[in-house]
């Protein structure tokens, strides 16, 4: 399960957080209780966290209701995006169009002087991998991140090209994607999604 962070208010201010360590609102933290509840229901076996704020607010939830220490890991932090960090939309769109017109034509563009997608997963995917190592067969893995971090991973692990990553639609706050191991490796069953998952009926079960 990777699970993005609730509600920050750079986010209501549509301000590119990078990796600026901004807290939870309130409104933030009560999606966080609302979603740990959820998710706590399905027996988690390990929780990791990104170490800023508001992943490791949002993860502390879960923790609270299953008990369950929190390993926190600087290789889940949102992409760092250098000068872009804490402007608006509109403000790097005015300063950095071409830039961010790269950026979303797929081309491999250091935002604001910051990483490439590819570094993020390069430092993200390796954490998920080695927390799902330590899982008995069957176990569940809560990753608590951020939504470029979780869709860079997402990418690497489905092995899918850099180009194609911005495929995968944002992560709304507290909502989260599902990863499960099949016989030719991982697959993706669930994307931003806000309820438990249900089991596949049918041909693609």
């Amino acid at each position: 399960m990777l699970w993005r962070h609730g509600q920050t208010a750079w986010n209501l201010e549509q301000r590119f957080q990078g990796n600026t360590d901004i807290e939870l609102t309130e409104t933030g933290l009560a999606q966080a209780r609302r979603s740990a509840r959820l998710l706590a229901a399905l027996s988690p076996d390990a929780i990791v966290s990104s170490d800023l704020r508001r992943a490791a607010a949002t993860a502390a939830e879960l923790a609270a209701l299953t008990g369950l220490p929190v390993t926190h890991d600087k290789g889940l932090q949102e992409t760092y995006a250098g000068h872009w960090q804490g402007l608006t939309h509109e403000e790097i769109l005015a300063s950095y169009g071409e830039q961010y017109a790269a950026w979303k034509r797929g081309e491999p563009v250091r935002r604001g002087g910051g990483e490439l997608e590819t570094e993020v997963a390069d430092r993200a995917a390796p954490v998920v991998l080695a927390a799902a190592d330590e899982l008995a067969d069957g176990g569940v893995l809560v990753v608590v991140s951020h939504g470029g971090t979780i869709r860079t991973t997402i990418g690497r692990l489905l092995g899918l090209d850099p180009l194609t990553w911005e495929s995968l639609g944002g992560l709304s706050n507290c909502c989260w994607s599902v990863l499960g191991e099949g016989a030719r490796g991982w697959r993706l069953t669930e994307h931003n999604a806000g309820t438990l998952p249900e089991p596949v009926l049918g041909d693609d079960a």
